[in-house]
């Protein structure tokens, strides 16, 4: 079981209050806008000087999340400012404006030891501002092994240090998040939100089951009603607006037949072999002509191949018609179909009849299989054989419930036992 306990500090001005020793609460909008989002954090009992000492444009940083998973939500500055008293308590409520820019805008003077490592380095600037870095994954980890001297704007100093030097991408999001990514990588944080990692059920849930969410980020709220997916999860501090996510929900049985893919190959990168990202929403494969589907029912754990196209894909299974690719792109990973799914590992296919067309469960005790000759049912102890001239019916009770007349028509005896 697991047992979600808060974990939060908040810094504003010179001050750093942790959630342990302070009441404070925040709300902050994650919207698509043209306008800067406005945050609102509300502290309990501020000593009076520091009540006096917050002033207009001081700092806010943010960090929250629950212990062992704890993230940068929000830098920002004061904006607006209210103090109210309510007999003995003193509540202090302030207007944040993200500016995670004009942090980066400070000073740094630091020098760094020899054989420092360039991830360690940017970890330690970004913190003495009290800003945690989202993810921090380096194309290469430059070593110093002189040493290295960190003096000027932190943003240029980091900008040097991470795209110049390490071959990799800065990322500063609107809330303040601090993302270093591989130079071929986007924000995209893997994140699959279930019971165990803070999704909140539904009152229509029943049985589990893995889809996606849409990416509506650039639809008005009137256009998402009807396409739109909403669920609650708990505060993570990696989920930002138009992120992807995986969920693995309920209650949204059956919608689409897409799957999340982990590539189970690894691949040499800089002379080690690393695991590759997930491939996220690929249809699965069916059969759907004359009239007829054939639907397979993945599951998680299900392990098969994908397959790339050609071409890009999107109108031509958009439309269900030749048509001239949207793109130019070739073999992508959005053009990808799942086929599955193999048998892998240790398990054999057992219980099944010889030289026949199957579908079973996995260990073979249901199964309808037809061979050259006959049609077999079977659910355990229960079997039914059809050929051209017979039905062989073998079980250990039977129920027939009729709401009309029962005609027998036999061209011989009819024997009951």
């Amino acid at each position: 079981m697991a047992f979600w306990i808060r974990a939060a500090t908040l810094v504003i001005g010179g001050n750093k209050y942790d959630l342990d020793g302070m009441n404070f609460t925040f709300d902050i909008p994650f919207e698509d806008s043209d306008e800067p989002p406005v945050a609102t954090v509300t502290v309990t009992n501020l000593s009076a000087n520091t009540r006096n000492g917050i002033k207009k444009d001081d700092a806010v940083i943010l960090n929250a999340g629950y212990q062992g998973n704890v993230g940068c939500i929000l830098v920002g500055k004061v904006v607006g400012l209210k103090h109210k008293q309510s007999n003995v308590d003193w509540t202090s409520t302030l207007t944040v404006q993200p500016c995670a820019e004009e942090i980066l805008e400070r000073i740094v003077n630091k020098t760094y030891a020899e054989n420092m490592k360039a991830s360690a380095i940017i970890r330690d600037l970004l913190n003495i501002f009290g800003v945690e870095v989202a993810r921090c994954e380096l194309s290469i980890d430059t070593s110093y092994p002189r040493g290295r001297v960190c003096r000027g704007n932190l943003k240029k100093v980091l900008t040097e240090i991470v795209v110049n030097e390490c071959k990799s991408r800065f990322i500063v999001r609107t809330t303040g998040q601090v993302y270093i990514t591989k130079a071929d990588d986007g924000i995209n944080n893997g994140v699959t939100l279930t019971p165990a990692t803070g999704l909140l059920r539904s009152d229509e849930e029943t049985v589990a089951i893995q889809v996606e969410t849409d990416l509506n980020s650039q639809k008005t709220g009137e256009d998402r009603k009807e396409d739109t997916i909403s669920r609650s999860c708990l505060l993570n501090y990696s989920i930002a607006t138009a992120e992807v996510v995986k969920v693995q929900s309920s209650d949204l049985n059956g919608r689409k037949m897409t799957v999340n893919v982990q590539p189970l190959s690894k691949h040499l990168e800089n002379g080690k072999y690393e695991s590759q990202p997930p491939i996220l929403k690929v249809p699965v494969a069916l059969t759907h002509c004359g009239g007829f589907i054939f639907r397979p029912w993945i599951k998680e754990g299900d392990i098969g191949t994908v397959v790339y196209l050609d071409h890009d894909m999107d109108a031509t299974v958009t439309g269900g018609k030749e048509a001239k690719p949207l793109t130019e792109r070739n073999h992508a990973t959005t053009d990808a179909i799942f086929v599955g799914a193999l048998v892998a590992g240790s398990y054999t296919v057992k219980g099944l009849p010889d030289e026949s067309i199957c579908i079973a469960t996995e260990d073979g005790k249901i199964y309808v299989a037809i061979t050259k000759d006959k049609v077999i049912v079977k659910n355990e102890d229960t079997t039914v054989e059809f050929t051209a001239t017979s039905i062989d019916m073998k079980s250990t009770d039977m129920t027939i419930t009729l709401d009309g007349k029962m005609v027998v028509t036999t061209g011989d005896k009819v024997y009951l036992n």
